[in-house]
């Protein structure tokens, strides 16, 4: 199971940075996109605090970020989650997380559900992410898994 979510944090890891990419080579990506893609940034900052026992208060979920935090975010998501995927001690990541979600309300999910999770929130804003961009009169980049699985 480490295995398997390794290789699926490298493949968030790797779209995360098309993404970054195109938003930086528009130069001027607007609200939408800027929202989007910090929404998808914060959300992976707030499920490994989660996961951790760390508070997620310092992070709305729906803050805009300037496209340089938006770099400084992706590095430090992506190095945070692969170190953590590096010390986590067990496989089987169905050990239970006990947390309170942006709305107060207190839920329990395992590791294995939350990262689930996480990756496929992300891939999903990541579509939105990539048909505002489309919309924009630009093709926007590639970050489907079986694209990186091809390439890796």
């Amino acid at each position: 199971m480490k295995k398997h979510f390794k290789d699926l944090l490298k493949y968030n890891e790797w779209a995360n940075y098309r993404i970054l990419v195109a938003l930086e080579e528009l130069k001027t990506p607007g609200d939408e996109l800027l929202s989007l893609f910090s929404h998808v940034l914060t959300a992976q900052i707030i499920w490994l605090n989660r996961i951790k026992g760390i508070p997620t208060s310092p992070f709305p979920l729906w803050e805009q970020y300037k496209l340089t935090e938006l770099r400084s975010m992706t590095e430090e998501t992506s190095n945070n989650w692969n170190n953590y995927l590096d010390t986590h001690a067990l496989d089987t990541f169905e050990e239970m997380i006990f947390y309170t979600n942006s709305g107060g309300k207190k839920y329990e999910s395992t590791i294995r559900e939350i990262m689930t999770h996480m990756l496929n929130h992300s891939s999903h804003h990541r579509g939105q992410i990539a048909k505002a961009i489309r919309n924009k009169g630009v093709q926007p980049p590639a970050t489907d898994y079986i694209i990186y699985a091809r390439i890796k």
